[in-house]
Parts: C-alpha cells; sequence; structure tokens
C-alpha cells in the first residue's frame, strides 16, 4: 500500500487518518455535528465532517468525506468541478478533491449477513458485524490465535463503492436560486493541526473565478 503523500490528484491512501472538527472561529450550524457554514459573493457551503453514512462504513479510515451543500443565491451560474474544492493547511501543502471515479484501492468490510439464524445467539465479539442478531450473553472468550491465522468474517470491497458514487458531489453547473448536496472525497490530512476547506467559484458561463468560500477546521 502505498505511503502518505501529498498532491497525488489520484490515489487513496492509509494509515493517516484525522478526525476534522470545525476551528473555533468557524460558523457552525445549528443542529448539525461538526458542520460550519460560510459564504461568498452570494454562494453559500455548508461543510460538514464526520457525517459518511453508507457502504463502505468505516470509509473515514482510507479518504477524508466531507458533506458539502452548495446554494446558490447570486446571480452567476456557478460551475462546479472537482478541482475547484480542496483542503489547504496553513502552510499551503493542498489535498486536491478525488473524482470518485478515480479512487482505486481496497478497503475489508464485514460479510453481510443474509437472515438471523433462529434461536442463535451470536458470539459477542462478532455483535457489531451482525446488527439485528441476538448476542449469547454466557461466557464465549475470543481466541486471538485462531483468528490470528485465519482471518474474521471480511470482504475485500473494491472503491469506488456504488455508494461512494451515488452519493459524491456531482460536476456540473448549479444555477442561481439552485441547491445541491453530495459528498467530496479528499486524501487523508497528514501534519497539520487546522485545515482550510476551500471552494472556488467560477463562473459557469464565462469560466471566470469571482470568488472563494472557506471553512475553517481543525485536525484531531
Amino acid at each position: 500500500m502505498f505511503a502518505c503523500l501529498r498532491l497525488l490528484p489520484f490515489a487513496v491512501l492509509l494509515g493517516c487518518a484525522g478526525t476534522l472538527v470545525p476551528a473555533p472561529e468557524a460558523r457552525r450550524v445549528p443542529g448539525l455535528r461538526d458542520a460550519a457554514v460560510a459564504d461568498e459573493a452570494g454562494v453559500e457551503v455548508i461543510a460538514v465532517a464526520n457525517a459518511w453514512r453508507g457502504f463502505p462504513p468505516d470509509l473515514e479510515g482510507t479518504v477524508t468525506p466531507l458533506l458539502v451543500t452548495l446554494t446558490n443565491q447570486g446571480t452567476r451560474a456557478l460551475e462546479l468541478r472537482y478541482e475547484h474544492f480542496s483542503l489547504v493547511s496553513p502552510g499551503g501543502v493542498y489535498y486536491a478533491a478525488l473524482p470518485p471515479f478515480q479512487i482505486d484501492d481496497t478497503v475489508y468490510a464485514p460479510v453481510d449477513a443474509v437472515y438471523p439464524a433462529l434461536g442463535f445467539g451470536v458470539a459477542p465479539y462478532l455483535s457489531p458485524w451482525y446488527p439485528g442478531w441476538s448476542v449469547w450473553g454466557g461466557p464465549f472468550p475470543y481466541r486471538g490465535g485462531y483468528y490470528d491465522s485465519y482471518g474474521t468474517a471480511f470482504q475485500r470491497v473494491a472503491l469506488p463503492s456504488g455508494d461512494m458514487v451515488q452519493k459524491a458531489l456531482p460536476e456540473g453547473v448549479l444555477s442561481p436560486g439552485g441547491r445541491i448536496t453530495g459528498y467530496l472525497y479528499f486524501e487523508h490530512v497528514e501534519d497539520a493541526r487546522r485545515i482550510d476547506f476551500v471552494a472556488h467559484l467560477v463562473d459557469g458561463g464565462t469560466g471566470e473565478e469571482f470568488g472563494a468560500v472557506v471553512v475553517p477546521f481543525v485536525v484531531e
């Protein structure tokens, strides 16, 4: 697997995960955890960290997903391209948004249970991977030696998953009065305590950049 690198446009990296939360000076969104909002030139951007709900469930271990909502309250059509979105550190390190179809990696995910068995209690240490099943309440110790040798009930899953593509923010043009929500995927932030989510505002008709929306985060 790759080492942690910056400025690799289409490589997905492992092992450098950090949790993003809105910076103290960010404008918080009431009722939305880890969400902050900023606006410029009539364009409002809400960025929500730690919001991934989909398959694979532990996607944050591979990339950093941000749930982004853009509302165009201005007079210009807004061009949405992945190259217009980035995470930027105070030192100028630039993490580009990853086009979802170009994400090429493999994760391990729990094997889905087809149906809960009748009169069966799943081993306690396996209960997180079998939601909805009854859990055996008696003694059932974990035997690490066996699992170390043969592995557990996981399957290899190629990325991007269907959820990643379907839930991604699509490229296109957002007309005045329009709104769109979707996930953007970024490389993991490395060696930075603060990071800005930057959305460059580009006119959909002329290609002219007319501003930028900046939402500050800290890395925990």
